[in-house]
C-alpha cells in the first residue's frame, strides 16, 4: 500500500509519496484498513455537516462535492507517478496530513487521512542504534528521519464526498473556507458596531475574539437575529429564561449593552444565537454545547 504526505503551503508540491519497504508497506495496510473500520462502525449515523453543532461519538458529518478529493483520488490511482518524499530536501515539519487509499473491489475512490503534527516526528538527535555491519553491540548515532502514525482517522473520503467528526481538525488539512469560515477581526469588530449594540469608545472585540467568539459572530451573522428581531423580542425571550440581558436608551433608542469582560461576551453571544433554551417538558432551563435543525 502506498503512503502519501499532503504538504503544507511552505511547500510548492502539494502530495508527496512516501517510499516504503514491503514490512511497512504491510503494516501501513493493517493500520488504516483497522482505522478505517473503527470508524465506520463506530460512527456510523451520518449527517449532514452543519455548523455549531459536536456529533455525539455515533455520528460523523458529510460533506458532499468536496472539491479537494479530486487531487488526493488521482495520486492513488497513479501512486507511482506522485514524485517521492525526500526529507533531505523537504523537512518533515511541511507534512501536515497523511493518506492512503483502501483497496475495495466495488470502489476504487476510497481514502483513508490521518493528521500529522510535531508530536508524531521522532527525536533522533539524542538516540543510537545498534550497527548492522561491524562490532557486535556497537551502537551508532541515529541520523535518519522518523515519525509515528496516529492511532485514529480525522476522515474518509469516498468519492466527493467526505466523512469525518471534527470541523477544527479537517480545517488543518484542507481550506474549509467554502463551508464554514470564523468571522475576521474587521467581521468581529463590525458586528460589535451594530447599531443594536451600545459599547464604550475604544471597544475593539477583535482583542478578545477567540475560536468560540469567533465561530458564534458567523453564525449569528448568518442567522439574521440582529437585523430581523426587535429588542422587544430579545427582551421577552431573555425573560423566559431568565438571561440578564442588559439595555439602555441612547438618544431614545434602546439598545443591547456589549460587555467587557470575556465571559460576559460569550454568554451575550451565546443567548443572540440561541444556545440558551427552557425544556418544554420541565422547564429546566439549559445551555446547549451545540445545536442543528430537528428533522
Amino acid at each position: 500500500m502506498a503512503l502519501f504526505a499532503l504538504m503544507d503551503s511552505n511547500v510548492a508540491t502539494k502530495i508527496l509519496r512516501i517510499e516504503l519497504d514491503s514490512n511497512a508497506s504491510s503494516m501501513i495496510n493493517t493500520i488504516f484498513n483497522d482505522q478505517k473500520l473503527h470508524f465506520e462502525s463506530h460512527h456510523s449515523t451520518v449527517i449532514n455537516f452543519y455548523a455549531g453543532y459536536t456529533p455525539s461519538y455515533s455520528e460523523c458529518f458529510k460533506l458532499s462535492n468536496f472539491n479537494e478529493s479530486a487531487a488526493l483520488i488521482d495520486a492513488v490511482t497513479r501512486n507511482t507517478a506522485i514524485p517521492v518524499w525526500d526529507p533531505k530536501v523537504i523537512d518533515v515539519n511541511h507534512i501536515k496530513a497523511l493518506f492512503v487509499g483502501i483497496a475495495s473491489p466495488q470502489n476504487n475512490n476510497l481514502i483513508a487521512i490521518q493528521t500529522f503534527n510535531k508530536k508524531q516526528i521522532l527525536d533522533t538527535s539524542k538516540s543510537f542504534v545498534m550497527k548492522l555491519i561491524g562490532s557486535a553491540n556497537t551502537f551508532s548515532k541515529a541520523d535518519n528521519v522518523g515519525f509515528n502514525l496516529d492511532d485514529k482517522l480525522v476522515a474518509i473520503i469516498n468519492g466527493s464526498d467526505i466523512f469525518f467528526r471534527s470541523f477544527f481538525k479537517l480545517r488543518s488539512i484542507f481550506d474549509m473556507s467554502n463551508y464554514f469560515a470564523e468571522a475576521t477581526d474587521q467581521e468581529v469588530n463590525d458586528f460589535a458596531m451594530h447599531s443594536v449594540f451600545e459599547v464604550p469608545l475604544g471597544f475593539k472585540l477583535d482583542t478578545v475574539a477567540d475560536t468560540v467568539i469567533r465561530t458564534k459572530v458567523t453564525l449569528i451573522n448568518k442567522s439574521g437575529t440582529l437585523n430581523n428581531q426587535t429588542i422587544s423580542k430579545l427582551k421577552r425571550a431573555a425573560k423566559k429564561i431568565n438571561f440578564p440581558l442588559q439595555t439602555n436608551l441612547v438618544s431614545g433608542v434602546e439598545k443591547i449593552v456589549m460587555p467587557q469582560e470575556k465571559k460576559a461576551i460569550k454568554a451575550l453571544l451565546d443567548f443572540l444565537d440561541e444556545d440558551i433554551f427552557t425544556s418544554e417538558i420541565t422547564q429546566t432551563i439549559y445551555k446547549s454545547n451545540s445545536k442543528r435543525k430537528y428533522s
